[in-house]
């Protein structure tokens, strides 16, 4: 994956795609898929964010795409092209290290698998709130036969 950024506000996504294709189509690669990002407006008109995100078919592709259109200058502005960084959800981390490498806040960690309660006690500690809120309804049931009417 490819992240593509520093891109001139008027150079449409048409524009790019195909200066993208003419750089892998060189390598013999194709692109996977192509993602032009945009901000919506108060207006309800999308305004693009300067970058993109390009996935090819193969290493090499990528490497030839980075190597051509890197640095290369349009409408004034040059182009950012480099390896996309992997996301949180791409990387094969630890569940208890952030992106920083630390620990996670308790607020985030909140319903993970690895907790220290186990999964048994968490279905008895629900099965006994729900058969306490069933008693408490059926008592209700019973006294709210003559509804209360306030004229």
């Amino acid at each position: 994956k490819i992240w593509i950024g520093n891109i001139d506000s008027k150079l449409s996504e048409y524009q790019l795609l195909k200066l993208i294709e003419s750089a892998v189509s060189s390598s013999g690669g194709q692109i996977d898929s192509f993602d032009f990002l945009y901000t919506m407006s108060g207006k309800g008109s999308r305004v693009p964010r300067g970058y993109a995100f390009v996935t090819v078919s193969t290493r090499e592709a990528a490497t030839v795409v980075i190597n051509k259109l890197n640095k290369m200058v349009i409408n004034g502005r040059e182009l950012q092209v480099r390896y996309a960084n992997a996301t949180s959800s791409n990387k094969q981390t630890s569940s208890s290290s952030s992106l920083t490498g630390g620990p996670l806040p308790s607020v985030l960690s909140a319903g993970r698998s690895d907790s220290n309660i186990d999964k048994q006690d968490k279905i008895r500690q629900l099965e006994a709130k729900l058969k306490s809120l069933e008693e408490g309804n059926s008592s209700m049931k019973n006294t709210s036969s003559s509804r209360f009417k306030p004229y």
